[in-house]
């Protein structure tokens, strides 16, 4: 049987893009190559897909947004197997999310912070309900996430793979992140991502599709200035596609 082309969409409650929604997802990519060449196609789409992204990062309504929950039983097993030197006890919520969707939420960074993450610094927002020593072993686990296979080939380059410098602080902070669930999310570790203190992880995960993996969110105003029939031609000739969601 001929293969065909790949497909990568969400199965999401919604056709097309109507209005109202309060995001705008990725839910849809065609590469239609096989073989070598799709790899290659696939690799050039990733890659276009920063290239969008950093050209509006920071536009109003043009947000890095998403989140994991790790678990304790997932947490045993990165001790069990050695994934990390360092692993916290308790399981916790991780949010990757831009500088302008925090402000938004009424957390704002300050100069020196903003500045820092444009520079390629990794900047992570720890609770200021972690004790010392939890704070201390969080620190020393993110450090080494954030290093993991950072020598690699990648596709795409950024300040913090070169530099390799990562800052904490300690946050509080009273208003709620959104996780598309009706999970009501108390004191997350906060990554404030920016397209020069990515690492390759991230970077090349912007054209991940769909609610829970998906890292793009744009508002209603966003899609239609920056996405929709507006996207680099690049974009469009791979028919990327987005759908709207909710929130919780």
């Amino acid at each position: 049987m001929k293969k065909t082309g790949l497909i990568i969409m969400t199965a999401l409650m919604v056709a097309g893009c109507s209005s109202n929604y309060d995001y705008y997802i990725i839910d849809h990519f065609y590469v239609p190559e096989e073989g070598d060449a799709f790899r290659q196609s696939f690799d050039e789409l990733t890659a276009d897909t920063y290239n969008w992204y950093q050209s509006i990062e920071g536009e109003d309504g043009v947000y890095i947004l998403h989140s994991d929950y790790f678990d304790k039983d997932l947490l045993q097993e990165w001790k069990d197997y050695h994934i990390y030197q360092t692993v916290p006890d308790e399981g916790f919520r991780y949010f990757v999310v831009s500088e302008n969707y925090l402000k938004d939420k009424g957390y704002t960074l300050s100069r020196e912070q903003s500045e820092m993450i444009h520079e390629g610094v990794r900047l992570y927002l720890l609770p200021d309900t972690l004790s010392a020593d939890e704070a201390e072993v969080m620190q020393s686990f993110l450090k080494e996430d954030a290093l993991l296979g950072l020598d690699e080939d990648t596709l795409i380059d950024t300040d913090f793979r070169k530099n390799k410098e990562i800052a904490f602080a300690s946050y509080h902070f009273e208003g709620n992140l959104d996780t598309f669930t009706d999970e009501k999310v108390l004191d997350p570790v906060i990554y404030v991502a920016s397209c020069e203190n990515m690492k390759y992880f991230e970077a090349e995960s912007l054209v991940a599709t769909g609610t829970d993996d998906g890292y793009i969110k744009l508002t209603e105003n966003a899609y239609r200035k920056y996405a929709d029939k507006n996207l680099p031609q690049q974009l469009l000739d791979k028919k990327l596609t987005f759908s709207g969601i909710d929130k919780s």
